[in-house]
Order: structure tokens, then C-alpha cells, then sequence
């Protein structure tokens, strides 16, 4: 996996924000704000991609995903922006994260993160906005491999739900349509 920055990539993230903010704030719970870009943070954000290759445990994203979707995570480019979020794209096979994820825990967590997010969508052929409580509720399962992803608290009671079902059934299949019904009803 390469970590880099590109001012393209950063510059779309800026403007999927801006975009998706009135849509997304009703789902997180939070109001997203309009994001500027600031050109001040270029060199922090590519600072972060030298230091992001300390945090990244590849092997392990590899086995978690593989664990939970019985698929292969792509190979994947991950370029840091300058906002404070993070996102993925599966036509390009990229996630793009915060520089702001400046610590192993959360940079690595992040990128397991997203890239749940990524493998949901390439399985289950849904779009980058569809179905994001359960995207969302289910990143609980990296907990499993030692990642430590706390996700967004409005999600908290049923990321225990769905935490707890695996728990008892053992099963990452069943869990994931626990949570795909779970939502959809």
C-alpha cells in the first residue's frame, strides 16, 4: 500500500463534503460543516504521509477484512487530505484520510475504518451514501482484531447490538446480515 498526498484528490474531498454535508449531518447526528481548503496544511498533510507508513500494519487490515467479508481488500492508495474526515472510493480503490489521524491508533484505525466502508460497498454493489448506518454500525467488528474503532457515538447502541450478536453466533456472515436487516427494517 502507498501513502501519499495529492492536491486533486484533497481538492475532491473538499468539494464530496461541501456536497453531502446537508445529507450526511441527519445520519451522524452532527451538522457537518462547510469545509474551506487551506494551503497551509499541504506540508503537514505530507508529512503525514511519511509517518502514516510507521502506523500501518497492512498484514493486519489484510486479515481483518479478509475475516470479516471472506474477500480480499484491493490493493489500495491511501492520500491524506487536509479536512477533518475521511472517506474511500471503490471506482478508484483509494481511501483518503485526515491528516488530522496524526497517532497509530487513530490513522490505523482509520484506515481499517474506511476500509470496511470499501469492501461493504464492492460486495454488496452499494453506493458511497447507501446504507451508511450499517457501514457504519459494523466497523465494530475490527474491534475483534485488535483495532481499536470506536466510531460515531450515534451508532454506539447498535454497534453494541451488532458486537454482541457475533459474539454469540461466531459468525461474520450472519452478523453483517444482522445488520444489513437490522437497518433495513
Amino acid at each position: 500500500m502507498e501513502i501519499k498526498y495529492s492536491k486533486k484528490i484533497d481538492n475532491e474531498m473538499f468539494i464530496e463534503i461541501n456536497k453531502m454535508r446537508k445529507i450526511l449531518s441527519p445520519v451522524f447526528g452532527i451538522e457537518f460543516p462547510k469545509v474551506k481548503f487551506d494551503s497551509r496544511l499541504i506540508p503537514i498533510a505530507k508529512m503525514m504521509t511519511e509517518v502514516g507508513k510507521k502506523f500501518l500494519d497492512e498484514k493486519k487490515l489484510k486479515k481483518t477484512i479478509r475475516e470479516i467479508y471472506k474477500k480480499e481488500l484491493p490493493n489500495l492508495t491511501i492520500y491524506i487530505n487536509t479536512t477533518p474526515f475521511s472517506s474511500w472510493n471503490t471506482k478508484g480503490k483509494y481511501l483518503s484520510v485526515s491528516y488530522t489521524r496524526n497517532d497509530c491508533v487513530k490513522f490505523f484505525s482509520t484506515v481499517c475504518h474506511e476500509s470496511n466502508h470499501l469492501m461493504y460497498d464492492l460486495i454488496f454493489g452499494t453506493k458511497k451514501y447507501e446504507d451508511t448506518e450499517i457501514k457504519e454500525t459494523l466497523t465494530v467488528l475490527n474491534n475483534l482484531f485488535g483495532v481499536e474503532d470506536k466510531g460515531w457515538r450515534k451508532f454506539l447502541n447498535q454497534r453494541q447490538n451488532v458486537l454482541n450478536f457475533y459474539n454469540k453466533t461466531k459468525n461474520f456472515e450472519k452478523t453483517i446480515e444482522y445488520a444489513r436487516n437490522n437497518f433495513k427494517s
